[in-house]
C-alpha cells in the first residue's frame, strides 16, 4: 500500500467485510499484493452471531449438492488442524427420525459422507423424547468457535486493517470502480484500489444499492439497483443458549434442532440450539443493518419445550442454569428465500456478482464451511485480473489502523446478557 500525491491511499486490493469471507481472501492475497480490509463498525459481523457449526451436508435432501458441504468441512478440518484451532471438542450425531431410518443412511452412502451407527443416544437425551430413534457418528461435520477462527484469520493482518464506513463509491465511467471514499473516526479517507472485493455478508446488497446509483447510463442503473435487490436472501436464524459448568460436549441434528456445545472462555459450556428458520419471513435483497432482528418468543418457548422433551435433564435442572437468546442473520443464495424454499434442494454453495465491472467481485458463501472453498476462486480471479504484484510493503494503512477489540463469538462475549430461569421463562411466555 502507498499514499498517492494527493494523499489518497492506492492499493493492490480493497477487501469490505472482515468476516471468515474477507479475512481469508486477504490473507490469501497478502503475500503478493497490498491488501486493505475494511471492516464497518456499526455492523455486527455475522460471522461472530454464528454457533460455528460447519455442516457437512448430513441435513441435505441431495447427494449431488451434499459433496460441496462434505468436502468444505473436510477443508476446515485441515485448517484447524494445521493452524492450531481446537475442532473435535464436541462430536456430531444425527438423531434420524423413523421415518427416514433406512432412506438417510442411504442417502449419506450416496454422498460418501462417513457415519458409525450407534448403540443410543448421548447421554443428555435418556429418557427423552427420542429415545427408539437410530443414531449416528457423523465423521465430517466439524465445530468451531468462529471467533478463534476470526482471530486466526486476523493474525499478522491487523496493519491493512481499517474500522470505517464507506461514504461513496467513485466510478471511471461505468466500467470500473475509480476510487472509494471511507469515514475512518473522523477522517474521510480516499482509497484507490486495483480490484474491490465486497465479503460483508448481510451489508452486501446495500454496498451494492449505493454502487448501482452511481451508474450514468439510467438503463444501467436501473439493471444495477434490481441486481442489488434480489443479490441476498437474509434469514432470521433464532437461537436459543443455555450456560452450565457440567453440561456436556454434544453437537448434531436431534429432533429437527442443531444443537452446538461450546466451552466459554468465562469457563462453562454453552448449548447453542437453533430453530428451523421459517422462509417465509427471509428477506430478499439489503437489510436494515442498524436495527437488531427482534426475538420472536413463541419461537423461544417452542424450542425450548422442544428441548425440555428431549432432553428432561435441562427441564429437572432449568434453575440451575442460566438461559438467553439471539436472533442472527444468515445471508444465503437468493434460490433460498421465500415459500419456493422447501423445493430447493441444500445446501446451495454460494453467489459470485460481478456487476458489470472490471476488478470486482461480491461475493456470498451460503453457510460458514463454503468460505474457504469461494474464497480460493476469487482468490484466483483476483490473481489472474492483476499478474505480478504491483505495489511493495507500505506504513499508509498500517497508520490509520485501530486496534481491534478481542473477538469472540456474541454467545461468548462478557457482555452478553445471560439471565436466570424465572426471569427468561417469564419474558418468553415459557410454562
Amino acid at each position: 500500500m502507498s499514499a498517492g500525491p494527493d494523499g489518497d491511499l492506492s492499493v493492490d486490493v480493497l477487501v469490505v467485510g472482515a468476516g471468515i469471507q474477507g479475512l481469508y481472501v486477504a490473507r490469501s492475497l497478502q503475500r503478493t499484493y497490498s491488501v486493505c480490509v475494511l471492516s464497518d463498525p456499526a455492523v455486527t459481523s455475522e460471522t461472530l452471531d454464528a454457533v460455528g457449526y460447519v455442516s457437512a451436508g448430513y441435513e441435505g435432501n441431495d447427494a449431488a449438492r451434499m459433496q460441496p458441504a462434505r468436502r468444505a468441512a473436510g477443508y476446515w478440518r485441515l485448517w484447524a488442524e494445521s493452524n492450531g484451532v481446537p475442532a473435535g471438542y464436541a462430536p456430531a450425531h444425527f438423531a434420524v427420525p423413523a421415518p427416514e431410518a433406512s432412506s438417510r443412511p442411504r442417502l449419506w452412502v450416496d454422498a460418501t459422507l462417513q457415519h458409525t451407527r450407534l448403540d443410543g443416544l448421548p447421554e443428555p437425551f435418556a429418557g427423552g423424547s427420542l429415545e427408539g430413534e437410530p443414531v449416528y457418528a457423523l465423521g465430517d461435520d466439524v465445530v468451531l468457535n468462529p471467533g478463534e477462527v476470526l482471530a486466526r484469520l486476523r493474525d499478522g493482518l491487523e496493519p491493512s486493517c481499517l474500522h470505517g464506513s464507506i461514504v461513496r463509491f467513485v466510478l471511471a465511467g461505468d466500467a470500473a470502480i475509480d476510487h472509494v471514499q471511507v469515514e475512518v473516526g473522523e477522517d474521510m479517507v480516499t482509497i484507490a484500489p486495483r480490484y474491490v472485493v465486497l465479503a460483508a455478508g448481510v451489508g452486501n446488497a446495500a454496498l451494492l444499492g449505493m454502487l448501482g446509483k452511481r451508474f450514468r447510463d439510467t438503463s444501467s442503473r436501473r439493471d444495477r439497483l434490481e441486481t442489488a435487490r434480489t443479490s441476498q436472501a437474509v434469514r432470521r436464524a433464532t437461537v436459543v443458549c443455555v450456560r452450565g459448568d457440567d453440561l456436556p460436549l454434544v453437537s448434531g441434528w436431534f429432533g429437527g434442532l442443531c444443537i452446538v456445545a461450546q466451552p466459554l472462555h468465562g469457563g462453562g459450556v454453552s448449548w447453542l440450539i437453533s430453530a428451523p428458520i421459517d422462509d417465509h419471513q427471509t428477506l430478499l435483497g439489503p437489510d436494515d443493518t442498524r436495527f437488531e432482528p427482534a426475538v420472536p418468543s413463541p419461537v423461544v418457548a417452542r424450542t425450548v419445550e422442544h428441548l425440555f422433551a428431549m432432553a428432561p435433564m435441562f427441564e429437572q435442572r432449568a434453575g440451575e442454569l442460566q438461559w438467553a437468546a439471539y436472533t442472527g442473520r444468515r445471508v444465503q443464495h437468493p434460490s433460498l428465500a421465500g415459500p419456493a424454499a422447501a423445493q430447493v434442494a441444500t445446501p446451495v454453495p454460494a453467489k459470485l456478482e460481478t456487476f458489470g465491472l472490471e476488478a470486482f467481485l461480491a461475493l456470498w458463501p451460503s453457510h460458514l464451511g463454503y468460505s474457504m472453498i469461494l474464497g480460493d476462486v476469487a482468490s484466483e480471479r483476483i490473481a489472474d485480473a492483476l499478474g505480478p504484484a504491483h505495489h511493495g510493503p507500505s506504513r499508509a494503512v498500517a497508520e490509520l489502523a485501530a486496534p481491534a477489540g478481542a473477538l469472540r463469538s456474541r454467545w461468548d462475549r462478557d457482555d452478553f446478557p445471560w439471565s436466570d430461569w424465572s426471569d427468561f421463562s417469564t419474558t418468553h411466555g415459557i410454562k
